[in-house]
């Protein structure tokens, strides 16, 4: 199987590219915008295991909207080899949809691979530290994410290892829950 490994140059462009097609939607919308992409590392972003996470939490994402009778007014996602990214333009409390998205990230089994962004309709991200909330955890040791993708605290390989247990156990839960 072909694997593409991203550059780190290819990375900051579509973290730019991303920024400017936020930019667009909230212009053209004038409404909060969710955006979405994953938190896998390592330079393969779009493989079978980054696309399924991706498709359950989009999944999990328009089942809330809709349980919250919210009918999204622009909805796009794309794979990119940079990895999956989708965006939502939907007219909601952009505080209350980050804390749905903070839900989602915290509590769903994926949701630590997620990566759910608001963006207000003036063009500025909602971060946790807004709403009182804690950062996000890091998946190995429960430290603050951050601290330990910076510092490198954790091999990738066992990252990758723990993604794919994590990705394996949801998908057997899953094949039960269809059965019963």
């Amino acid at each position: 199987m072909y694997s593409y490994e991203v550059t780190l140059e290819e990375m900051l462009q579509a973290r730019e590219n991303r920024a400017n097609r936020q930019r667009q939607l909230i212009s053209r919308y004038a409404v909060p915008l969710l955006s979405m992409t994953i938190n896998i590392p390592g330079p393969q972003k779009s493989s079978p295991t980054s696309k399924y996470v991706f498709h359950e939490g989009y999944r999990i994402l328009m089942c809330q909207l809709a349980v919250n009778q919210m009918t999204p007014l622009h909805r796009e996602a794309y794979h990119l080899p940079t990895g999956p990214e989708a965006y939502i333009a939907v007219q909601a409390d952009t505080q209350i949809l980050k804390k749905w998205a903070i839900a989602i990230e915290n509590e769903h089994p994926l949701g630590r691979l997620l990566d759910l962004d608001v963006i207000g309709p003036n063009g500025r991200a909602i971060s946790r530290d807004e709403l009182g909330l804690d950062k996000r955890k890091c998946l190995m040791c429960g430290q603050a994410a951050h601290i330990c993708g910076r510092s490198r605290a954790h091999e990738l390989p066992k990252l990758l290892e723990a993604i794919k247990a994590l990705v394996d156990s949801y998908m057997r839960n899953r094949q039960v829950v269809k059965r019963v």
